[in-house]
């Protein structure tokens, strides 16, 4: 009996030892990055920032605005995406994909952004920083 038992907390011991690490490992982001625009007087923030955010290059990129259905165009520097300018005339939100190839370590400002055919003064300060995937 003592050999059952001893067999069986060797069995359980090994399966704890395999797969409990796997329960301790960060999680991945993954699901698309939601990048929200906010228009604040010409202060305009993303994701309540006023700098750069970062994403993966693994990543979908999505841009829309906090106000519903708000008109907005990103323009950016230099594109990371597959098309530029970032616009939606009717407010509905943008799924750019993800940033090209080659990108990752690369900071991408923007040119301007306007909400609701309002310019951001402070444009210049935010963009997209592409890093590479975890």
């Amino acid at each position: 009996m003592t050999s059952n038992c001893s067999r069986s907390a060797l069995a359980v011991l090994a399966a704890c030892l395999v797969f409990l690490p796997g329960c301790h490992r960060p999680a991945k982001d993954s699901g698309p990055l939601y990048i929200m625009l906010m228009f604040n007087g010409g202060a305009c923030e993303q994701n309540g920032s006023s700098g750069v955010i970062e994403a993966a290059q693994d990543r979908v990129i999505i841009y829309q605005t906090a106000a519903e259905l708000a008109e907005f165009e990103v323009r950016f520097v230099a594109c990371p995406f597959g098309s530029c300018p970032v616009s939606s005339p009717h407010g509905m939100s943008v799924n750019v994909g993800k940033p090209n190839p080659g990108t990752a370590g690369t900071t991408f400002t923007y040119a301007g952004v306007k909400i609701d055919n309002q310019p951001c003064n402070n444009a210049s300060s935010m963009g997209l920083r592409v890093k590479l995937a975890p």
